[in-house]
This record gives structure tokens, C-alpha cells and sequence, in this order.
């Protein structure tokens, strides 16, 4: 993201715009996390034919973040409304760093160049290989260090997720891409209070070949409905952060 931000600064491209001065400028971000939403929903959802739901409701939960913490089941449940919070927090601390670098200058960049697919194909492999540190060393969402077959399969899943995050940046800009993001990784946990059993599958976990398919079909569902680079072409040109 400082790399970016000082590209930018170079170039005399940073032209960055406040959230706004009242809650209109918060709720239009929160649209941009509709997809993350549906997602994990659809993800829910479908599960439950194909794998059907834990069949017990173990007394502890499994918090996963870079390695397993087990938690009381009821702190887990409890915080749970706190999870719509999620998207403003992790923008504000963690993701909004990130998506001004990935979405604020490499995507544009290369979009200039062969088109707003080719470039979010591209953000998004470079995004999932960029992982493999978290991956391979602690085994960052999937619980086993040194998989390579967990690398292949986060990349299969920062592919259709990329051009999720370029219809949010089309969109809504940077923020809304970073509440995107935020929103992802706050509620795709959710996934495991219900099959927390797929836990590093590679094939049925919501980070496994399952997980891609479903995001795959979140993106196409919102690029056709919303036809993103229609609509954003100017405001993404003019750098609006």
C-alpha cells in the first residue's frame, strides 16, 4: 500500500475523497459487502445437501485465523451480532492498506493495458500466490503447513474473489473494496460454526474446490446484474480512492 500511495503521490494520481460527513457514506459501503453476504449464504446453504451439518453441537468451536484456538461454543455464538461490524473494522484497520495496493493501483494499471477482466484474472493470481508465506509456514486457512496443494486451491479461490473485489472497486472505490474484504474475512467463519467437519478439505471446505465454485458463481451473478465496468470506468481513471 506505500508503495503504492507513494507511486501515485509521483504520478500526481491521488485524488482521495472522505467517506462522507454522515452515515449515507457508511451505509453505501456496507452495499458493497452484498456479495460476501450471498457468498457465504449460498455457500450455507448448499452444504447442507452435499455434506450435510455437524452431527453433534460440540461444547467448544474451533476459531481459526492463522492456526486453530479452540473457544467456549457460547462466546463464540454470542459475538456473532458483532460480525456486522466486522467490515467497517477490519477496513479500518487491516484491509483498506491492502486494497488501495491491489485495487487502487496494480488493478487500473493493468486494466489500461488488456481490460478490466484480464487485469482482475491477473490481481488475482498474483493475490492468492502472495499468500504462500501464511499458507505453506502456518497453514493459513486450511490447518496444514507446508501443503502445496493448499496454495493451488487459495488461488483457485483469490480468482473469482478478485473480480468481486473489481465490481466493489468500480463501484464504490477503494472502501468498497476494502469493506469487501473486510466483510470476507469477518464472515466466512461463519461457514465453520455449521461444517466446521470441512475444515482443511481441499474439496467441500468454503477454502477448498466448494468454497471456488460458490464464489465463482457470487461474481458472475454481480458482473452480469451490475455490469461493473460499465459504470466505472471514469471514476476508477480519475483515481477517486
Amino acid at each position: 500500500a506505500l508503495g503504492a500511495l507513494l507511486e501515485l503521490k509521483r504520478e500526481g494520481r491521488l485524488k482521495p475523497r472522505p467517506l462522507g460527513g454522515d452515515w449515507r457514506g457508511l451505509k453505501t459501503l456496507y452495499k458493497a459487502t452484498v456479495p460476501a453476504a450471498f457468498w457465504v449464504a449460498l455457500s450455507c446453504l448448499m452444504s447442507f445437501f452435499f455434506v450435510g451439518p455437524n452431527p453433534y453441537t460440540p461444547p467448544t468451536v474451533r476459531v481459526y485465523f492463522l492456526v486453530p484456538v479452540e473457544a467456549p461454543g457460547w462466546v463464540v455464538y454470542a459475538a456473532l451480532p458483532l460480525a456486522l461490524a466486522a467490515p467497517f473494522i477490519n477496513a479500518l484497520i487491516v484491509t483498506f492498506g491492502e486494497e488501495f495496493g491491489w485495487r487502487g493501483y496494480l488493478l487500473p494499471k493493468l486494466a489500461r493495458r488488456m481490460g478490466w477482466i484480464w487485469a482482475s484474472a491477473v490481481v488475482g493470481v498474483v493475490w492468492g500466490v502472495l499468500h504462500t508465506p501464511a499458507i505453506l509456514v502456518v497453514g493459513h486457512n486450511y490447518g496444514r503447513p507446508w501443503c502445496l496443494e493448499c496454495l493451488r486451491a487459495f488461488v483457485l479461490l483469490t480468482l473469482p474473489m478478485s473480480f468481486l473485489h473489481t465490481w466493489a472497486y468500480l463501484k464504490y472505490g477503494v472502501w468498497g473494496a476494502a469493506f469487501l474484504h473486510g466483510a470476507v474475512n469477518g464472515w466466512a467463519g461463519a461457514y465453520f460454526l455449521l461444517y466446521s467437519h470441512t475444515f482443511g478439505n481441499l474439496v467441500w471446505s468454503i477454502t477448498g474446490l466448494y468454497g471456488a465454485a460458490t464464489l465463482a458463481a457470487t461474481a458472475a451473478v454481480f458482473w452480469l446484474l451490475a455490469n461493473p465496468t460499465a459504470r466505472g470506468n471514469k471514476a476508477v481513471f480519475k483515481n477517486q480512492v
